[in-house]
């Protein structure tokens, strides 16, 4: 009957324009870190930082939700291996690497030093002096490679869980030497109490790559655009500069 036509024309109306109306359903990214001040640590349930601020205004721009599981990093690192559309910060795109994970970065720039705790004597000046050493680093780091990859022994590294036990520690005489950022290096330092002149950084390590968010690699690729494209315009806004600035240790 005509009335019945009208009336069904009138109800598929009403839908389209209701759907119209609705906000759209933001999609969601879970992400995953663990601790390496000051770039993803937590303070009480929060887990902010460098990196952690730069992901939530990536994730703004991009107009995403962003859920952040804060884990130890082993266990970051192999959940966003095998889970879809989940994504790990902060790291350092190396090599051995690249087909982990789809990339998306750099957010930071990367470059590492040796430090030693102040009063050992003589400090190391190469890596043949440094392998004759403790050299405390994180589970998982790409630290570890670097170190391995310039000839440092197998034997001469030092493997625990956490940034802040390799820094107490080295302070304490029980590991030599410890690798790190300067800006990881000055929040340690100020988070632990100690005065910058306990420790000595010696020689570089590592300016290779730099630091990226790390997708699990069955993500779909319009999400991994969406995100590098928000990562683009917060670079050339100036926005991650700002980031950095306001983590930047000045007292």
């Amino acid at each position: 009957m005509a009335w019945m036509r009208v009336l069904r024309w009138w109800f598929s109306g009403c839908v389209a324009l209701f759907a119209l109306t609705q906000p759209l359903q933001a999609e969601t990214i879970v992400a995953y870190t663990g601790e390496w001040v000051p770039y993803n640590f937590q303070e009480g349930k929060e887990v902010k930082g460098i990196s952690t601020e730069i992901l939530r205004a990536t994730c703004q721009d991009a107009g995403l939700n962003c859920e952040i599981n804060y884990v130890p990093w082993v266990r970051a690192y192999k959940t966003v291996q095998t889970t879809r559309n989940a994504l790990l910060y902060t790291v350092a795109r190396k090599p051995e690497r690249e087909s982990d994970f789809i990339w998306v970065g750099p957010i930071l720039p990367r470059s590492t030093y040796v430090y030693v705790r102040s009063s050992l004597e003589p400090h190391p000046t190469n890596v043949a002096e440094l392998s004759r050493l403790r050299v405390g680093v994180v589970r998982g780091e790409a630290s570890i490679g670097d170190l391995e990859r310039v000839g440092v022994s197998h034997e001469a590294i030092v493997v625990l869980s956490l940034n802040v036990d390799v820094l107490r520690m080295m302070v304490r005489g029980m590991i030599d030497a410890m690798v790190d950022t300067e800006i990881g290096m000055s929040w340690n330092l100020r988070n632990a109490g100690l005065a910058p002149g306990q420790v000595k950084r010696v020689m570089p390590l590592s300016d290779v790559g730099a630091y990226y968010f790390a997708l699990n690699v069955d993500s779909g690729r319009a999400l991994a655009q969406r995100l590098q494209a928000a990562v683009d315009r917060l670079q050339r806004s100036g926005r991650i500069n700002a980031i950095v600035r306001a983590f930047l240790v000045t007292d």
